[in-house]
């Protein structure tokens, strides 16, 4: 897979917090953690769960993951 964006983290989800309408995922990255506020329909699409590896691209005022389908 190749992503243009050169912000990117690859890591780990370390935990979610599904809602209603959005999904904050915590992303271990290594030293510290990234958050990123997702909608449920993303959360659900993707079929995220703690533990898989993410990346986490992001610009100066967004977080996106991106999820491999091996």
């Amino acid at each position: 897979m190749r992503i243009s964006d050169p912000n990117k983290l690859v890591g780990k989800i370390m935990k979610i917090h599904p809602g209603q309408d959005m999904a904050e995922i915590i992303v271990d990255v290594g030293d510290q953690a990234v958050t990123a506020t997702i909608t449920a329909g993303a959360y659900g699409d993707m079929g995220l769960q703690e533990g898989d590896e993410v990346f986490a691209v992001f610009n100066s005022t967004s977080v996106s993951l991106i999820k491999d389908r091996k």
